[in-house]
């Protein structure tokens, strides 16, 4: 029955429905991120690198040490050659045969050299030979003795109590900076003594410049031997304060003292060579 009724007109149906636009909804506001910031733990302090020792040195230390020596041997040659009483005793004995040579006939010169030689080895001989001895002996202890004699027990006794507080530059360095001083202070005094006798001036000027000089060299060389002892076992202030500073004061006071009666020594050579 339902397949027998007629289609429906379009009349009949009902009007579309309008098409609605589709609602977007409204963007919402972004909130800031609030960054908070995390508490880190502190990391832990690096820990110093530890010093690194002085490597060993002191290769050239026999160099040194023959250096120092060969010094120290010149200036006992110079001192002992400059014996201040045999200078003025040939100076003297000397000026007395001219003088008496000018007042006899030149035909009893041979006569005068005989007689001045009898004289000589009759009163003269002994003293002389004993004053050559004096000087001798000053000039082996002042020169010599004393100072080598006091670098070599201070290497070989400085060293053992330089290792109770470590001395990594080795028994070497400490040699080396001994001999290098040895061979600064007299070199230096060598120096200073060729100056005074060779520059023609007053003997006291001349003892002016030893006295002043003399004792200076010995003090900038003490100062040299411990900034090389130093920087060779990495001495700290508290060694260098209780070690160095003393070693420095009463040395230096000794070494004037030696370098004070070496000028007078010298200047005394100087007023007898002006005879």
């Amino acid at each position: 029955m339902r397949d027998n009724e007629p289609p429906p007109l379009p009349s009949d149906l009902p009007p579309p429905l309008p098409l609605r636009s589709p609602v977007t909804p409204a963007p919402q506001p972004v909130r800031p991120v609030v960054v908070v910031p995390v508490a880190q733990p502190a990391a832990p302090a690096p820990s110093p690198a530890p010093k690194a020792a002085p490597a060993p040195s002191g290769k050239l230390w026999w160099v040194w040490c023959l250096a120092g020596a060969f010094a120290c041997l010149v200036l006992f040659v110079v001192c002992l050659n400059c014996n201040p009483a045999t200078t003025a005793t040939d100076r003297i004995w000397g000026k007395v045969q001219g003088a008496v040579a000018q007042q006899i006939d030149p035909e009893a010169h041979p006569l005068l050299a005989w007689g001045a030689n009898f004289l000589f080895n009759k009163y003269l001989a002994l003293p002389y030979a004993q004053m050559k001895a004096i000087g001798f002996t000053f000039a082996f202890i002042a020169c010599l003795l004393l100072p080598a004699g006091c670098s070599l027990l201070s290497a070989a006794l400085g060293h053992p109590i330089f290792m109770f507080g470590g001395a990594p530059g080795g028994w070497r360095s400490t040699w080396q900076s001994y001999g290098l001083h040895r061979f600064i202070c007299d070199a230096g005094s060598l120096l200073v003594i060729a100056l005074a006798l060779m520059v023609p001036m007053e003997p006291t000027t001349a003892a002016s410049v030893l006295i002043v000089f003399l004792p200076a060299i010995r003090l900038g060389s003490m100062i040299t031997l411990w900034v090389l002892l130093a920087r060779a076992h990495g001495f700290g202030p508290v060694r260098i304060i209780f070690l160095g500073l003393p070693s420095i004061f009463f040395v230096t006071i000794f070494s004037g003292f030696l370098a004070f009666i070496l000028a007078l020594y010298f200047y005394a050579y100087l007023v007898a060579r002006s005879f």
